[in-house]
């Protein structure tokens, strides 16, 4: 197995497992030998509470999760806590626990998928666009993001700096290249971006940024394209911008659109 986001010919191949669903402990053991890395999608694990207080006890749940999904699955771990900032999860979370519990995974995770909008997590939609339309404020928030991957980098962790946008896009190429300059800018392994393209045109401009960013950005990049339209872009390896894809085996889908492994091993059959 290959050095993951490293082999210029395929995507590594990802799963992502939820630890608050029946059986995750079944196909955390019984992984397909094409899988390279796990995301265990730790807010799956406080669902039935609604939200992560932060307190000691959730930290210490947190770490154990992950330690043992590693020793369970023999794999690299991505630690994910989606939230409402960034749809995809209902589970309330201030941004000074985020940040904290992000902090504790980048001590027993191989990865960290850290949400580059994480300081506006707590602020109204007007309030925030205020705060990204002024320099100043935009430049501290910038800092706080870059502080804390460097925390993680210096702990181990490689950290994928992810965003998300649910409402129809992209509308141009550099909308796309924007986001990834912004987010390599800060310290990101690999950046990570996920659009929702709700036709042939905004599917095209996923498409090409992903053809620029494989010239132009000098780090591993996810470019997803989210929903029926945009499944092309899970095909699509790292000449498309798309160094690492995740696929099902046997779990439902984290997002929408994604692919079942099988599918993907007909487009890549052989680790090379």
């Amino acid at each position: 197995m290959s050095a993951l986001f490293t082999d210029w010919r395929r995507p590594t191949f990802i799963t992502s497992l939820n630890p608050g669903l029946l059986g995750y402990d079944r196909l955390l053991a019984d992984l397909h030998p094409r899988i390279e890395l796990v995301e265990i999608r730790l807010d799956g694990a406080w669902a039935a509470l609604g939200a992560f207080m932060g307190k000691d006890e959730d930290f210490a749940r947190a770490k154990s999760i992950i330690s043992q999904a590693r020793e369970q699955s023999g794999r690299p771990v991505l630690t994910t806590f989606r939230t409402e900032n960034e749809p995809g999860s209902q589970i309330q979370i201030t941004d000074e626990a985020y940040e904290q519990l992000m902090l504790c995974m980048g001590e027993v995770a191989d990865y960290v998928d850290l949400e580059l909008s994480y300081p506006l997590m707590n602020t109204d939609a007007q309030t925030a666009a205020a705060l990204t339309a002024n320099p100043r404020a935009q430049e501290d928030l910038d800092k706080r993001v870059a502080k804390t991957v460097g925390q993680l980098q210096r702990d181990g962790a490689k950290v994928i700096l992810s965003r998300h946008f649910w409402q129809p896009s992209p509308d141009s190429v550099e909308e796309v290249l924007d986001v990834l300059r912004h987010q390599v800018a800060l310290g990101a392994d690999v950046a990570k971006v996920a659009y929702s393209p709700a036709d042939a045109a905004q599917l095209a401009a996923l498409q090409e940024a992903g053809r620029y960013a494989f010239e132009i950005i000098h780090k591993p990049t996810m470019l997803i394209g989210m929903g029926e339209i945009g499944r092309p872009t899970r095909l699509a390896g790292p000449q498309a911008g798309n160094w690492g894809t995740f696929v099902t085996v046997g779990a439902p889908a984290s997002a929408p659109g994604q692919l079942p492994l099988a599918e993907l091993e007909l487009r890549y059959p052989t680790t090379v």
